[in-house]
């Protein structure tokens, strides 16, 4: 019996960064809100279609930002003529990218209160922006750096550095939270300098042939080019297309949102998962740097002892003997995250996240993660999903009809939750994992059910405490026979003084094949 794990590479539908600048620099409308005429300085990414089945006349969305003038607009167009794309501000402001921090690091080293010793660490802390309002209404953008000295009393410093006037603002305003004088965690991060994008393909699409019968077929995005982005943060590894068996699952399944917030000073942070980061991974590359087929099990930061490091940066994937792991490792700040699902023979999908964090002043404090998955369900074609409540506590929990648009918590007497074909009676049953928790206040809930709509991919993230904003969402409308979206929260509670066991550094739900 011969099996194998193929992987080839795909391209995406939708316009590429280098021509999204071009038609940037072209379309006067953007360069007058900008206020600038250097295109070369532009910060963007690729605009992906948004339609379906996106061909040439698909619609697209696509995001400008210029760091000098601090100002962003948003393109919405189509694909064939996106010269035509019409031009609306954009409130929107990006993480910094892997080049702007290197260049800001070069300006903090080059400061004269720079600390002096091999030993300083410079890395990317929370958050990542430390923004400067003008009296004038003008704002300048300052990306934040942190400052690491072990051999100082106060370890760490967070900065801001002004890339264009070339300063930095050694106590900066928006960042004076509560500091921890000591360490947490016990890796060492490593310098920004050393967040190098190899290149590589986006997106692969993965085979898995057990003696001679195609069990799946799907693509497989990188964090780094994942929806949604520009607006948006990424969503660790994303699946699209997703098929077991030749009979399609998901048309899309990704984290597009992920939260921290500190128990005791209300912090929050709205963490991005498009910033990849190194893991170690033995193996074959067989379409180039980002992707690998290990001949072993990967090791991220949940399983290194006590370094950031690693081998390999992009999605690394192992044949685990009946289930399929696609794991990828990306971070935000000072966190770092493990992005995993497991594929299993019989059509079982085990999405997982993972938490972890480098050295910093920081999460020795409480806090809890919130981390929201979201389920574009197309078993048997994208319309006439039905969706089930199953409650009780006996052998046969009894089942009722979701018919509206609503949310839920995994409250007794829920046991779990179905989506299947009204037709075929084929679909998923939604099993929550054991270290999935159930929401506070702030993370709002623990499951939605929405009708599909294009416009739904993002939320917006309107408010200053960065919760997910999903509820935005349910207005109501009719999910009974039509074609449906599930968000999935999972919930961990970090505390250094009451550690858990090493699993319940992961959550996520097992999705179970309905006949």
């Amino acid at each position: 019996m011969t099996r194998q794990v193929i992987i080839e590479a795909v391209a995406q539908a939708g316009l590429t960064a280098e021509r999204v600048r071009e038609v940037a620099s072209a379309h006067p409308a953007v360069l007058a809100h900008l206020e600038t005429a250097d295109a070369d300085r532009l910060i963007l990414g690729q605009a992906v279609a948004l339609s379906r089945q996106p061909g040439e006349r698909a619609p697209f969305r696509a995001s400008v930002f210029d760091p000098v003038s601090n100002r962003g607009v948003e393109l919405r167009g189509t694909v064939d003529r996106p010269e035509r794309a019409e031009v609306l501000p954009s409130g929107y402001r990006p993480n910094p990218r892997p080049a702007e921090l290197q260049a800001a690091a070069g300006i903090l080293r080059a400061d004269a209160r720079f600390p002096a010793g091999d030993d300083v660490v410079v890395y990317q802390p929370m958050p990542p922006l430390a923004d400067l309002e003008n009296p004038d209404g003008t704002t300048v953008r300052r990306p934040t750096l942190g400052v690491y000295t072990p051999g100082e009393d106060v370890k760490h410093r967070i900065v801001a550095v002004d890339v264009t006037a070339r300063t930095v603002d050694w106590s900066p305003a928006g960042v004076s939270v509560a500091m921890h004088p000591g360490d947490c965690e016990s890796h060492l991060p490593v310098p920004v300098e050393s967040l190098r994008d190899r290149g590589g393909p986006d997106a692969v699409r993965l085979r898995v042939v057990d003696d001679g019968v195609e069990l799946w077929n799907l693509i497989v995005v990188r964090p780094r080019a994942s929806a949604p982005q520009d607006p948006g943060d990424g969503s660790g590894v994303e699946l699209r297309e997703v098929r077991h068996r030749g009979r399609l699952v998901f048309r899309q399944a990704h984290v597009p949102i992920l939260n921290v917030q500190y128990e005791e000073d209300g912090v929050t942070f709205r963490d991005w998962q498009n910033q990849e980061t190194r893991f170690s991974a033995t193996g074959t590359d067989p379409v180039g740097w980002g992707w690998r087929i290990c001949d072993r099990a990967p090791k991220t930061i949940l399983e290194r002892p006590d370094n950031d490091a690693g081998n390999f940066q992009g999605v690394a994937f192992h044949d685990a003997g009946g289930e399929l792991r696609i794991i990828s490792e990306i971070s935000a700040g000072w966190y770092r995250y493990v992005s995993e699902w497991r594929l299993a023979d019989d059509g079982m999908v085990r999405p997982r996240f993972g938490f972890a964090g480098v050295r910093n002043p920081r999460t020795c404090m409480r806090h809890r993660h919130h981390v929201y998955w979201r389920f574009d369900f197309d078993v048997e074609g994208s319309d006439n999903d039905v969706i089930e409540q199953f409650d009780g506590t006996s052998d046969a929990p009894v089942g009722t009809t979701i018919v509206r648009e609503t949310s839920r918590k995994r409250r007794p007497p829920a046991r779990f939750w179905q989506v299947t074909d009204k037709s075929s009676g084929r679909g998923y049953r939604i099993v929550p994992g054991e270290h999935d928790n159930t929401a506070d206040p702030y993370g709002i809930s623990d499951l939605w059910f929405l009708r599909r709509r294009a416009s739904e991919l993002y939320d917006g993230n309107p408010d200053d405490d960065n919760r997910a904003m999903l509820d935005r969402f349910v207005d109501g409308e009719s999910v009974n026979g039509t074609n449906v979206v599930v968000w999935y929260a999972g919930h961990f509670r970090h505390d250094q003084n009451a550690p858990h066991p090493h699993q319940g550094h992961v959550v996520g739900p097992d999705l179970v094949p309905v006949r």
